[in-house]
């Protein structure tokens, strides 16, 4: 899809309307980790994807290398929406990712961000003040300049 849609108030990248992740719970795929959105800590890279989303599955690469130069700087989260986790965890496996991943089967996260496409990006500070909202593909140099932008933030 080619066009910008509103996620929580915020097009296609940018913004201010809503600085905070909203309280929904997560866990991650493995099963051994259950915590809300909002308590993710930042700084960190939080991305909303599926295995039928061809972009998603395009950008997790550019995820994984990114996460392996910065990741003493900041979190990577993936959080696989609406499809099984084991379902998940094979793709993962396959691609080699290794960052933080989480499942929301049921969708309450894109209910709570207000969104039906995917992939959605979203970049939080050390403060967990949203720095970044983006829906569609981020490569490696568009992670890199939001990720420097969370880090300038605080």
């Amino acid at each position: 899809m080619a066009v910008c849609v509103a996620v929580v108030g915020v097009g296609c990248s940018g913004g201010d309307e809503s600085s905070s992740l909203p309280d929904v719970e997560i866990v991650s795929l493995d099963g051994t980790e259950t915590t809300s959105l909002a308590d993710l800590e930042g700084p960190a890279v939080i991305n909303l994807w599926a295995t039928w989303c061809a972009p998603c599955r395009r950008e997790i690469p550019a995820f994984e290398e990114v996460h392996q130069a910065r990741s003493d700087e900041v979190r990577f989260v993936g959080i696989n929406v609406g499809e099984d986790a084991d379902v998940a965890a094979e793709y993962l496996a396959e691609v080699g990712a290794t960052y933080d991943q989480f499942s929301d089967s049921a969708g309450y996260v894109v209910t709570e961000l207000d969104t039906t496409a995917m992939p959605v990006t979203i970049v939080i500070d050390a403060n967990g003040n949203i720095t970044e909202r983006k829906l569609g593909p981020m490569d490696e140099d568009d992670l890199n300049v939001a990720i420097d932008e969370a880090l300038a933030s605080t």
